[in-house]
């Protein structure tokens, strides 16, 4: 287990002894290859590469750390891990906003080659600086380059099959709708109970329905599932998709 924040990380690592799991953790930070690549040697040290979920992401800051950690830092992982897997299954996550974004013909050329050397500058730049549609503009910069961001990541996830087919290896991606999370819990009471209604069941997701989505897929019996998306969502992308039976 990873991830920036060594208090978190040190919790989390408990817990899971608590449980009865064995588990290790390491700090580490996805956007920095280097810091990854010493984060894959020590995973390796310890076992070997098993299924690999690849979790980290943020939806607010700076547009330039969105694109760093959501675009780049997925791509770290894929190429940091593949050396490793052999038999097993990658998971990035997406988010149902991904649905949401149109990327123009100019963004898919350049999302075709994402290990070139100018890779992120050329990325961000073509994402950040163009026109942008009049009918999204109100939600601002940030939100779009978030958005655009988890676009990337189920076009790469895709993108990606072939490789870890080659190796009897999946990869897909999953895109969450609103789950009760910290993050989430950000917003005020209001806005909460604003995005409740918009599910079919009128509430957040709860973390453990996700984690046990997870697991399940992972266990055997879904090797045939890979460079895929799949939305738990509670209905949200369906009720503002279709118009629904009433």
């Amino acid at each position: 287990m990873g991830g920036r924040n060594p208090e978190r990380l040190q919790k989390a690592v408990e817990a899971m002894k608590g449980a009865g799991v064995e588990g290790y953790g390491k700090t580490c930070d996805i956007s920095d290859k280097a810091s990854l690549d010493e984060f894959v040697k020590y995973a390796v040290s310890i076992a070997p590469i098993g299924n690999v979920v690849n979790a980290a992401g943020v939806d607010s800051g700076a547009s330039e750390m969105i694109w760093k950690i959501n675009v780049q830092g997925t791509i770290n992982v894929v190429e940091a891990f593949l050396p490793y897997i052999d038999g097993s299954c990658l998971v990035n996550y997406s988010s149902i906003t991904g649905y949401y974004y149109q990327p123009t013909k100019e963004e898919i050329e350049i999302w075709g080659d994402p290990t070139a050397e100018d890779f992120f500058e050329k990325s961000f730049q073509c994402t950040t600086t163009k026109e942008l549609d009049p009918r999204m503009a109100f939600m601002g910069q940030q939100f779009l380059t978030y958005i655009a961001s988890k676009k990337f990541v189920q076009y790469y996830t895709a993108a990606n099959a072939l490789r870890f087919g080659k190796k009897n290896s999946q990869i897909f991606s999953v895109a969450p709708g609103s789950f009760d999370t910290p993050m989430l819990r950000e917003n005020t009471e209001e806005a909460l109970a604003g995005i409740a209604r918009g599910t079919a069941f009128g509430r957040l997701g709860r973390p453990e329905e996700m984690a046990d989505f997870i697991i399940k897929l992972l266990e055997p019996g879904h090797e045939y599932l890979t460079g895929v998306d799949l939305i738990l969502d509670g209905g949200k992308h369906a009720m503002g998709t279709v118009k629904q039976y009433e």
